[in-house]
């Protein structure tokens, strides 16, 4: 009857073999994880500018803005249902500044129009506003701008002019439709929050629906 028999220094020989292809085997593995790991980062860390760029591109807006223009179109929609009283200002060059403010939400309102009739509207969010124990006074804003219109140091190119009345508005898609008064007549405005700019305004009845 025969017995196989193995030495020590072999058995150490196989043992620490097996263990070396474990280690090897446990080592690739780990790579591997940390490589796909590493992809998953770069595919999600990529995701937030493959978005900034998909609005870059859809609304015609330059990359750097697509944030700003973004909280713009929410500033409209949270003060879509505001009634404005907007007062105004002029210049003697012709350029006017419409300043308003929604009662409910304290933020404000702007609109600057060019001689040759083009305009933009701009919302400043009441909480960039308000400063540490200071309660909710947006109406004293604006009426800081109008006082120091009347004041006598202010300067001379600048005079009140009737303020714009906002007749009705509604957002429709990506686009806000507001009529206006202004000066006696009315007039319909399509305006894209994202750009930042009316990108048609026609004269119509002071009755004309923004639906």
């Amino acid at each position: 009857m025969g017995y196989s028999s193995t030495t020590f220094e072999e058995g150490y020989l196989m043992s620490e073999s097996s263990v070396s292809a474990r280690t090897g085997g446990d080592y690739d593995r780990l790579i591997s994880f940390l490589k796909n790991l590493a992809l998953v980062v770069t595919i999600v860390g990529a995701v937030p500018t493959a978005i900034t760029a998909y609005h870059a591109y859809t609304f015609k807006v330059p990359f750097s803005q697509v944030p700003q223009r973004l909280a713009q179109y929410d500033l409209w929609v949270k003060n879509i249902d505001c009634q404005i009283e907007y007062k105004a200002l002029a210049t003697a060059e012709g350029t006017r500044v419409d300043v308003g403010a929604c009662p409910k939400t304290g933020d404000i309102a702007l609109k600057l129009s060019s001689p040759d009739g083009k305009a933009a509207y701009q919302w400043i969010a009441y909480n960039e506003l308000q400063k540490p124990g200071e309660a909710p006074t947006s109406s004293s804003f604006i009426d800081l701008l109008i006082s120091s219109a009347r004041a006598d140091e202010t300067p001379k190119p600048f005079k009140l002019a009737q303020g714009m009345e906002v007749v009705c508005q509604a957002i429709k898609g990506n686009s806000v439709v507001r009529v206006v008064k202004e000066g006696g007549k009315c007039y319909k405005e399509l305006f894209s929050p994202i750009k930042g700019a009316v990108e048609k305004r026609d004269e119509v009845a002071c009755s004309t629906p923004c639906s």
